[in-house]
């Protein structure tokens, strides 16, 4: 019994200092118009440091669950950027919004 006590102690420990304290969980505005931009979005998304990635067609809001100690924010907009998908922070390079497909052709923010 007091094996399993202290088993228990050490799991739950492990457990604790296992998990990362610096996870973040935000929203932010990513321009597109379609379902291919989503899974383009969420697809460049699936990268070391986040957990989660999922764009609502609707709102244009991303969600976005990162490990801060791994990837910082800045750097998901320049991702998200890098593929043609404009943020708040980072507008896209118009080249590469310009190999978007066409339906993908958001009105872009001056």
């Amino acid at each position: 019994m007091k094996k399993a006590i202290v088993l228990l102690i050490i799991i739950s420990s492990v457990q604790l200092f296992g998990q990362s304290k610096n996870v973040i969980d935000t929203k932010i505005f990513v321009n597109g118009m379609c379902d291919m931009c989503e899974e383009r979005i969420e697809e460049a998304l699936d990268i070391k440091g986040i957990k989660l990635a999922d764009w609502d067609l609707d709102t244009k809001m991303c969600r976005i669950v990162y490990k801060e100690d791994i990837i910082k924010e800045q750097e998901i907009h320049e991702v998200l950027a890098g593929i043609g998908h404009d943020t708040k922070k980072v507008k896209a390079k118009q080249e590469v919004y310009n190999n978007l497909h066409h339906c993908c052709h958001y009105k872009r923010e001056e």
